[in-house]
């Protein structure tokens, strides 16, 4: 059991590193971020490794359970990659003539919204069902769940103001 959470740890760790490599140049980009590149790799590694080492820490006797706590926190992770690729494929500066048209955009953006509004749903039941009622762990929830939306929000008004 452990050698297998060692071996889902290394693989959940490559495909973040892989993520936020090419994350990490999309966003700068799309949040108009001019960092030095140790600044902005030093930061996004940080948000990349920090939370898996917490919950690997959190959770070390239950590594069970761990694979729903990680596939729910992937699942939080889903607009950062659909809303920038969404926006650039509909962005005529971007793509020319090779843009999403009128159609492709609305059908898109309703599944975005759907599959988000999905994924939200579900994880809120994991974290109500396993995590523990107590006042800290609460706030840190309710922080992270603002924090989440505005910058969703952000996101979501930025597809609109880039790609209209």
């Amino acid at each position: 059991m452990y050698i297998w959470a060692i071996g889902i740890f290394a693989a959940g760790q490559s495909s973040t590193m892989t993520g936020t490599y090419s994350g990490q140049f999309v966003m700068e980009g799309f949040l108009n971020l001019h960092w030095a590149k140790w600044k902005r790799v030093l930061f996004t590694r940080t948000l990349a490794i920090a939370p898996t080492l917490l919950v690997a820490g959190y959770r070390e006797q239950d590594l069970t359970n761990m694979n729903d706590l990680l596939n729910a926190l992937m699942s939080l992770q889903l607009p950062f990659a659909l809303l920038p690729t969404l926006t650039f494929t509909s962005s005529e500066k971007v793509m020319g003539i090779f843009r999403n048209n009128f159609s492709n955009i609305i059908v898109a953006s309703l599944l975005s919204v759907t599959v988000i509004s999905v994924n939200i749903y579900f994880v809120s039941i994991f974290v109500i069902e396993n995590l523990p009622k107590t006042w800290w762990v609460i706030l840190l929830i309710i922080l992270f769940l603002i924090f989440y939306i505005i910058f969703v929000t952000y996101l979501v008004s930025n597809h609109y103001t880039i790609s209209n």
